[in-house]
């Protein structure tokens, strides 16, 4: 919600008799006394029909009891009267974003800024911009407004957070320069403006946020995504442990509790997470994957099944929800490969650029004896990831059988140089680079 300008703003330039009408009816406004006050200021209409203030105090008042339409209406016509009435067209453009129009909303909030050099009408306006998508406006009315008071905190922060909105990340970081690091907010914003810029120090800052704000779902679930990019798995479950205690439904949270358990090797408390967290997001894919690549690892594959399946009845489900599901069928037993081959095809035909997924439907092929078609899926994989190690051993064995003895050697040594990690290590790496949030 913006800041709304004080009734009291526009009329000061409103004509004597309509200004003293208007600070008659102000004290049941103050009161809450709405009934009251629309009855008085509908009178006050009748008597001063062009009134352009008290038409936007009507308006206020329709807004406090709830009467939308007839608070838009009023707005409309004070405007009519006054185009450049700055609290009216604040406040239309309010209710505009309130019921989710935001292009109408930011071009009132851009007209009000653009007649108005009133420091409280500007930061309204700013904040309004910022909150209907329009960060560029944004920034250049909240930079007006910091120039009239570049002590104000509170600018200087929505500021820096437009700018980072818009894209504008080293002008950001230089305008929090001045704000101390004892706020929260500041703090978490930093962080997140230098982890865009790729400043390795940034998951300091983000953890620091949540340390002063251990509650805080949005901090510490970021900061428990920081230490896991860092392989800290321990302090990440560290930094959730407060804020799950205050918000313990939370699927961000629950989310990212279980995924630092799965990589601690906690597998049943990892389990047990997810569900939690899928039982209050049912549309999540992320948790819905988290638990269907725990119950496959630990060998509980029909329930596994169940849990991945129930999310691809979504046409527009997550790829590596197909993926998970192949896998499963591929296990599961040699009567199911063939609906492990349609799985893996959906999703490929979902993400064609994910290696595994050729990796797994090359294993199918080989064991159905079509070398060649493995082959290419082997050659498919590491030419999109050449750091995948597991098509480079099924890559030697298919050179050696065709008497390629060059490059099935090249073939095992590539495997080798890259560590020759086992299959069920690449799936659990692979698994937390697909459940592991995104940067935001």
């Amino acid at each position: 919600m913006v800041i709304i300008v004080a009734l009291r703003a526009g009329a000061q330039t409103a004509p004597q008799p309509e200004q003293q009408y208007l600070f008659s009816v102000l004290p049941l406004i103050d009161r809450g006394d709405f009934a009251r006050a629309e009855e008085q200021l509908v009178r006050g209409i009748e008597q001063f029909p062009r009134s352009a203030i008290l038409y936007n105090a009507l308006g206020i008042v329709y807004r406090k009891e709830s009467k939308i339409e007839r608070a838009a209406e009023a707005f409309r016509k004070a405007l009519d009267i006054l185009p450049s009435f700055t609290a009216a067209q604040l406040q239309l453009a309010s209710l505009e974003q309130q019921q989710g129009n935001k292009p109408e909303a930011a071009k009132l909030f851009r007209a009000a800024a653009d007649t108005t050099e009133n420091f409280e009408a500007l930061v309204a306006a700013g904040l309004g911009l910022a909150y209907s998508e329009d960060y560029a406006d944004a920034v250049r009315v909240l930079s007006k407004a910091h120039a009239q008071r570049p002590d104000s905190s509170s600018v200087t922060y929505n500021l820096a957070l437009a700018q980072f909105k818009a894209g504008e990340a080293t002008g950001a970081l230089s305008t929090l320069r001045g704000l101390a690091d004892t706020e929260p907010d500041v703090v978490y914003l930093r962080g997140k403006i230098m982890e865009s810029l790729g400043d390795r120090s940034a998951a300091k800052q983000i953890i620091s946020a949540c340390r002063l704000q251990p509650a805080n779902e949005t901090f510490c679930s970021d900061a428990a995504v920081a230490a896991m990019r860092q392989d800290n798995f321990v302090e990440a479950l560290d930094l959730l442990q407060p804020a799950l205690e205050k918000s313990p439904r939370s699927v961000a949270l629950l989310s990212a509790a279980a995924l630092a358990q799965f990589r601690l090797g906690r597998y049943g408390d990892a389990i047990r997470s997810y569900r939690m967290a899928l039982e209050q997001g049912p549309n999540q894919d992320a948790a819905r994957e988290g638990l269907g690549f725990l119950q496959y690892m630990t060998g509980d594959l029909e329930a596994g099944r169940g849990v991945v399946e129930e999310g691809l009845k979504n046409p527009n489900a997550d790829f590596y929800l197909a993926y998970l599901d192949a896998l499963i069928l591929y296990r599961l037993s040699p009567q199911t490969r063939m609906q492990a081959v349609a799985a893996v095809e959906r999703a490929i035909r979902a993400n064609s650029r994910f290696a595994p997924a050729y990796f797994l439907r090359g294993k199918i092929l080989m064991e159905q004896n079509q070398p060649a078609a493995a082959l290419a899926d082997f050659e498919r994989a590491v030419a999109i990831d050449p750091k995948y190690p597991l098509p480079y051993y099924k890559m030697a064995q298919i050179y050696s059988r065709q008497g390629r003895a060059r490059e099935a050697e090249d073939a095992r040594k590539k495997f080798s140089d890259l560590g020759s990690l086992r299959e069920e290590e690449m799936l659990s790496r692979q698994a937390q680079d697909i459940l592991m949030p995104a940067r935001h």
